[in-house]
């Protein structure tokens, strides 16, 4: 099958592979014969929120048998890494965000676990009866099949709980612990936040239960405009402990008592639309990401609903005939001026010819036939060279190695391209591309019919909806999980994933989902729609978000009402090219389309536009008076006029 690109787990296997990898709320290390576990302090600045790269731990084995790892699995929410050598000691965990344990499955392992801390203090954890009882499929066992628990405190002043099954008998030599021999169970560890004794009392509940499958639903749309659209996500976590398809399991003895459904973390965004029964009523203290707190809850499915916001070719107001008039005055001045395009790579040529689609979407709109037929010809003319005839300077390839359109200048050259040779922003180029052809189709479908083939290949490459396609991946920069698409491609960085343009992250899916529309595909534009509104409803919560919302997030010290790059472990004020505040403002904007609105709120704008500038440097007034000397002020008087 064909390989993932960017996928949050991407470190594993791109360069060497010995950058990070970050399941929320820790920070991993794959070496090639161990383990090494972190849980990440922040720091909160006016410019940025960023975490350390230490760890804590490491898990590996004693006698050396673990030479070699691999990414042995992966599905829509994880990755399985498998550890070996050359006999028959393995080491397994399956990497999921949001969870409480990283857990680790040993077959013929002698296990080491050592810190870089010094360890003060190991004690046993009392398997002590809890209050919390599920009066569901109760079944009784032997208090021994719950794991053992130890409680470490580190000079640090850190707490952690470590489990196993069976039980590990740790000898302790400074910061190392050994048990004597071969084993197989399984290890887990936990930091315990901010509140150790409550927190142990949560978490020994939970203990023992881990996720070996995860799998997304995008549930059927349901409701209607006027009583509102939405969609439930639904996360399915298959675990360990799962019997007979019943994963509310309880193991009540007279010693101890613990449920085998499985504990997890949610984001923000889930906050707002998760069930309340869902979200532990005696929460977990002390858990955050980059993105902000982290809220436990129990279960093996987690749903949330997402609201739908209904989108078009055009605008969702109709064109007064008078403004109607105007627009079409301006649309022969633009169509004249603004048709013609230069640019040899993917990136600009594709928002050149989308500039021209949308100048054609408004010619249909305001009923200019003759103008919209010229624009109509542009476009067959500009998407030609580089999906038929293949006749331009950079052609577009098929990468049978990852399996992906790439650029010819960019696969082989890394630099070249803003890395599209690599996998890096696909969503961005292509969606420019896809947009022209959606509106094409729309319009005249037998024109667009030369086209149609390669522009399916351009829409598979970045939005495939379709496991069992065996030349491109699965929607290939989208992650479920955040709600959001990551860039980065196949390159590798200690901080993860990132993604810098909101806005042309929403018009890749909008322009998928127009697509669908225009050939007739009512279920693919369907998800598309979902995707188009979780992408839109992240960059709203992350990227744009109020500045109350945003000190809630970040921290008092982070004020800004807008993220320039979201990182899997850090965010940043600041852009790729530069740090003007414009710059941050405008990125998150472009491009302009009926879209836009997902992202741009009036609420979001009159508070970031802040006409004070004593009260708010960064404000979005002060940045268009600056950007009148490097044309980014466009961006951000169009957002002042929506």
């Amino acid at each position: 099958l064909p390989l993932a690109t960017n996928k949050w787990w991407q470190n594993l296997i791109v360069e060497k592979g010995v950058d990070p990898i970050h399941p929320y709320p820790y920070i991993v290390y794959c070496n090639t014969n161990s383990t090494k576990i972190g849980f990440p302090k922040f720091t909160i600045a006016p410019e940025h929120v960023t975490s350390d790269m230490s760890s804590e731990w490491e898990l590996g084995d004693a006698s050396g048998a673990l030479t070699q790892r691999k990414v042995t699995n992966t599905d829509a929410l994880g990755v399985e890494v498998t550890w070996s050598g050359s006999g028959s000691a393995q080491m397994r965990s399956r990497f999921y965000k949001g969870m409480p344990f990283q857990t680790f499955e040993l077959k013929g392992v002698t296990p080491i676990l050592r810190t870089t801390n010094a360890i003060i203090k190991v004690e046993p954890v009392q398997r002590a009866v809890l209050s919390a009882r599920n009066t569901e499929a109760q079944v009784t066992t032997d208090a021994a099949d719950i794991p053992a628990m130890s409680k470490i405190t580190l000079n640090d002043n850190s707490q952690w709980l470590v489990a196993s099954k069976p039980e590990i008998k740790w000898k302790q030599n400074e910061g190392t612990l050994t048990q004597q021999g071969a084993y197989t169970g399984f290890v887990q560890l936990a930091h315990l936040g901010d509140q150790p004794q409550n927190n142990i009392n949560v978490l020994q509940q939970y203990v023992g239960t881990y996720p070996i499958e995860g799998t997304v639903t995008y549930a059927q749309v349901q409701g209607s405009d006027s009583t509102g659209r939405s969609s439930n996500i639904v996360y399915v976590y298959k675990t360990n402990t799962d019997v007979d398809g019943n994963t509310k399991q309880v193991y009540n003895t007279t010693s101890a008592s613990t449920t085998t459904q499985l504990l997890s973390f949610v984001l923000p965004h889930h906050v707002d639309k998760i069930s309340n029964n869902t979200i532990l009523s005696t929460g977990l203290s002390g858990y955050r990401s980059a993105k902000g707190r982290l809220t436990a809850v129990a279960g093996n499915t987690i749903s949330y609903n997402q609201p739908l916001e209904r989108v078009s070719f055009g605008g969702m107001r109709a064109i007064g005939d008078s403004d109607k008039e105007r627009l079409k005055q301006q649309l022969l001045k633009d169509a004249a001026s603004s048709t013609t395009v230069t640019a040899q790579d993917p990136y600009f040529y594709g928002k050149g010819v989308a500039r021209v689609a949308r100048l054609y979407q408004i010619a249909q709109e305001v009923g200019d036939k003759t103008t919209a037929a010229a624009l109509g010809t542009k476009i067959v003319n500009l998407l030609t060279p580089w999906l038929v005839s293949m006749s331009n300077n950079d052609t577009l390839v098929y990468d049978a190695t990852w399996g992906g359109i790439v650029s010819t200048l960019g696969i082989s050259d890394p630099s070249q391209d803003f890395g599209q040779g690599r996998y890096n922003d696909h969503h961005f180029h292509y969606g420019y591309f896809l947009y022209a052809g959606a509106i094409l189709a729309k319009y005249d479908i037998n024109t667009f019919a030369p086209l149609r083939e390669p522009m399916n290949q351009l829409l598979r490459d970045y939005a495939n909806p379709s496991y069992a396609d065996t030349q491109f991946p699965y929607m290939r920069h989208f992650d479920p999980y955040d709600g959001h698409s990551w860039a980065a491609g196949l390159f590798s960085f200690m901080d993860g994933r990132n993604q810098e343009s909101t806005g042309e992250a929403i018009n890749a899916y909008y322009s998928a989902y127009l697509y669908a529309t225009a050939l007739g595909f009512e279920d693919t534009a369907a998800f598309y729609e979902i995707v188009l509104n979780m992408e839109a409803t992240s960059g709203r919560r992350y990227w744009h978000p109020m500045r109350s919302q945003s000190k809630d997030l970040y921290g008092d010290a982070f004020s800004h009402n807008t993220v320039g790059i979201v990182w899997s472990s850090k965010v940043d004020y600041v852009t790729f090219f530069g740090a003007d505040t414009e710059f941050v403002y405008g990125i998150q904007m472009l491009p302009f389309t009926p879209a836009t609105r997902m992202l741009i709120r009036p609420d979001w704008v009159k508070e970031a536009w802040c006409p004070d500038n004593s009260t708010c440097a960064d404000g979005m007034k002060t940045a268009a008076q600056h950007a009148n000397k490097n044309g980014w002020a466009q961006f951000l008087y169009s957002a002042y006029a929506m």
